[in-house]
């Protein structure tokens, strides 16, 4: 009697299983692995507008020479126009949409909240969270924190 050797058609079959349950565990990783990337992206985007509108009311409140006028020169900033012809009001706790960055698709939600208190050194809060949910679901993720003193120059 001759034996070859060889496969049988249940190893070959319990072989196919084996690299199919791999193969799956790996392309069940891609959904989480981009929405990580989007998640990334999102809040990379979020800093850069946080950054931008803060550095920009840092530059301008090193500017004010009188105390008096530093909200209508700090808070009037191009940064957090909605559109070319709107010049946002400063409410606490009004929530705005904007493009950032300007023209592009993708939209941010954010809310600037002022303490004023302190005679001789304002803050800001500034949070910011990602355009692509609803306008119902509200949890800012993001918030960025800056002081702004007054140097009486």
């Amino acid at each position: 009697m001759h034996c070859e050797g060889g496969f049988t058609l249940v190893e070959v079959a319990l072989a196919v299983l084996v690299v199919g349950i791999g193969l799956l565990a790996i392309f069940g990783l891609f959904p989480s692995g981009l929405r990580s990337a989007e998640d990334a992206t999102a809040d990379t985007r979020c800093g850069l507008f946080a950054e931008t509108v803060l550095n920009g009311m840092r530059g301008r409140a090193l500017s004010v020479t009188n105390w008096d006028d530093w909200c209508n020169r700090v808070f009037m900033a191009d940064e957090l126009r909605r559109d070319t012809n709107d010049v946002v009001s400063l409410t606490t706790g009004v929530i705005y949409d904007v493009t950032f960055p300007a023209g592009g698709a993708d939209g941010l939600r954010y809310r600037l909240t002022l303490d004023l208190s302190n005679s001789n050194r304002y803050s800001a809060l500034l949070e910011v969270e990602d355009g692509r949910y609803p306008s119902g679901i509200l949890t800012f993720p993001s918030g960025f924190y800056t002081e702004f003193p007054y140097l009486g120059r």
